[in-house]
């Protein structure tokens, strides 16, 4: 009768103690927060012209920066933003070795979790 028991309950407590210390291994919090919303600035990518990069820098009620940068080509560019309410800033195109050029001022309000804003293509 302890052999059978053996028999049955040996695998029972290998797996139990397998998944345990599996999920202690793998189990992990974040440090960081998920970001609250999501920007999807877009532009025509036809009217790019020249190669060039277009960066956007924004910054948020409190001062905190958020900055991205895309190939104009791809025609957009996706910033998750940490917080809602007001952001400002500013969206240029910029090439390496020279100064930037394009310089649109951008403000718009972020109240939802997929914000879409569309602009000239900076050039």
């Amino acid at each position: 009768m302890r052999t059978l028991a053996a028999c049955i309950l040996a695998p029972i407590f290998a797996t139990v103690l397998f998944w345990t210390l599996f999920c202690a291994c793998v189990a992990n919090v974040p440090d960081e927060r998920e970001p609250v919303s999501r920007l999807l600035a877009s532009w025509d990518p036809l009217a790019c012209g020249e190669p060039h990069r277009v960066v956007l820098e924004l910054e948020d009620e409190a001062g905190n920066p958020i900055r991205g940068s895309t190939p104009c080509w791809l025609g957009g560019i996706a910033v998750d933003l940490p917080s809602w309410g007001f952001y400002t800033g500013r969206i240029y195109s910029w090439v390496p070795d020279a100064p930037i050029r394009s310089v649109h001022e951008v403000a718009f309000p972020v109240d939802e979790a997929v914000v879409r804003y569309e602009l000239r293509t900076p050039q």
